[in-house]
């Protein structure tokens, strides 16, 4: 089963070859989510075979979501392991890349000063 997940507070989107073409677990899925306490909407795409949760980060947490996804056959334990090693990449490819230019802009201010005082 190959899954793709993009997270953001308040949002997550999992695509899955278990989500794609109208099926049973789908439509599961879409049902056990919406009863859920803070989620705002679902949105199910089953030509994409992805499904988009809006929730509400401060009732629900991102691991509770990826649970209940997995707990229906949407995800499998690897998968999210696999996703959370990506997350980590991400971020700390993300703060390589923030101090990078932290130091480029104050090389860049720190010859600005200088040729003012000259």
């Amino acid at each position: 089963m190959s899954t793709y997940i993009h997270h953001v507070p308040g949002r997550i989107r999992v695509r899955s070859s278990v989500l794609r073409c109208p099926s049973q677990r789908a439509g599961q899925a879409r049902e056990r989510l919406e009863s859920m306490a803070g989620i705002r909407e679902v949105r199910l795409n089953p030509r994409a075979g992805s499904i988009t949760v809006h929730y509400d980060p401060d009732c629900l947490k991102r691991s509770d979501l990826l649970a209940t996804l997995e707990g229906l056959g949407c995800l499998s334990t690897t998968t999210r392991r696999a996703d959370h090693g990506a997350h980590r990449i991400g971020e700390l490819i993300g703060k390589a890349l923030a101090g990078a230019v932290m130091k480029k802009a104050l090389e860049q201010s720190a010859r600005t000063l200088v040729g003012a005082l000259l």
